[in-house]
């Protein structure tokens, strides 16, 4: 199948071959003899709470010294640029940036930041929950890549907080380290920032449940290996699908192949998805039809796909209810919703799909009817009100007619 890649192609997978460009031999061994260089830094050798750096590229001929960037903290001075404001030779450090009247570093004012000084303001009044959690904001003040629910999972979100797709069991620092959401990131800014403005949907990367980059992805018939975390190509053979097989790619992995049948066969080959090919079609139906003249208003609404490749969580079925399903397509349990009703409406599944992802726990949430979150979630003798993704929302309570989302019906949903 064909799809426009966008800059990905050029900026993420392709990567400039800088090996033919060098120094010659011997030359900074004679540099460094005869000019000598500088002391980098200390900050970059203790990286601690207090004192932190980043190595970078010297600013030297053939970049034949260290240097060290400094890290600079709260309050300490800083440059912000310009006639008569000084010179300094670091920045302020991960979540500061530089006043420019009082010239020292202070805290980014960010609406992941906003959220934290929210949640530490509740909780010194003592109206945070036990599973509730503060946000996490990264260097740029951003909120974090992930947001994990205790005891539950984790699921990626966008830099401003807003819930995406991907999501996997929260095993503690197991699931931080691995979960690193770069390719839902990557989906997510496609359809908020490019997708508005064409006709057809824009397909991406694709991405594996937990929202990292697939290692197997293709730009038109040629399909490479990829670093699961940048996406970036990797020093691995490639292949033409004209000739070979998906599975010949060393990264291939059959388990996350959600659709092997898609790819066996003779050559030509092919490595898609029952989604991409639906959308395909349809795309294929309202372009012949524009070019043999008819209106095609009936035609222009083509569904995307998620950015693993599936139809989504929520699936309507041929008689018109509402389903929730896995990765696979498969049904959920019994979750459905019957048309014309508010169940149907606002389905969102989420509960439903952290459900199944827990299948092996004593502790799973309960869900309403349509496979969204009930409001109010209970757990060793204390329930909780949780919002949509079923994260805790203030203190808990042994009586639930005490917590600010109990109504006399919370058990029906």
């Amino acid at each position: 199948m064909e799809f426009v890649w966008l800059l990905f192609v050029c900026l993420v997978l392709y990567q400039v071959d800088c090996t033919s460009i060098l120094c010659e031999e011997g030359f900074c061994r004679n540099h460094r003899f005869k000019e000598g260089c500088s002391t980098p830094a200390h900050e970059c050798r203790i990286n601690n709470a207090t004192h932190t750096g980043l190595w970078l590229p010297s600013p030297t001929i053939c970049n034949c010294c260290e240097y060290c960037l400094p890290f600079y903290g709260k309050e300490s001075h800083c440059s912000a640029g310009g006639p008569g404001t000084g010179v300094t030779v670091g920045r302020c450090g991960h979540g500061l940036t530089c006043d420019p009247q009082q010239l020292t570093c202070v805290r980014m004012s960010s609406k992941c930041h906003t959220a934290q000084d929210e949640y530490d303001a509740r909780h010194l009044r003592g109206e945070t929950g036990a599973l509730e959690q503060r946000p996490l904001c990264d260097g740029k003040g951003n909120y974090a890549a992930f947001h994990c629910v205790p005891a539950h999972t984790c699921f990626c979100q966008s830099e401003d907080g807003e819930r995406i797709f991907g999501e996997r069991l929260n095993l503690g620092a197991t699931t931080m380290q691995n979960m690193h959401c770069g390719c839902s990131r990557f989906n997510y800014k496609i359809r908020k920032s490019i997708s508005p403005g064409v006709r057809f949907p824009v397909i991406g990367p694709r991405c594996t449940a937990d929202g990292n980059f697939h290692p197997v992805q293709c730009i038109g018939r040629t399909c490479y290996c990829v670093n699961r975390i940048t996406g970036k190509i990797r020093d691995e053979k490639s292949i033409n699908l004209n000739q070979d097989p998906i599975s010949k790619l060393p990264c291939y992995n059959a388990e996350l192949d959600l659709f092997p049948n898609q790819s066996e066969g003779k050559p030509p080959y092919n490595y898609t998805t029952p989604c991409y090919e639906h959308m395909q079609a349809k795309i294929d139906i309202i372009k012949q039809a524009e070019e043999n003249g008819f209106i095609t208003d009936f035609f222009t609404t083509v569904s995307e796909c998620m950015p693993d490749g599936t139809y989504g969580r929520v699936l309507k079925t041929t008689n018109g209810t509402k389903i929730c399903v896995d990765d696979r397509g498969h049904k959920i349990e019994d979750y459905e919703a019957e048309p014309n009703t508010e169940n149907y409406e606002n389905m969102d599944c989420k509960c439903a799909k952290t459900s199944f992802l827990m299948a092996q726990s004593n502790e799973r949430p309960i869900c309403c009817k349509n496979g969204n979150f009930r409001k109010i979630q209970c757990r060793r003798g204390q329930c909780r009100c949780v919002d949509s993704d079923g994260r805790q929302i203030g203190r808990e309570s042994a009586d639930v007619t005490t917590l600010s989302c109990y109504n006399p019906d919370w058990k029906r949903c």
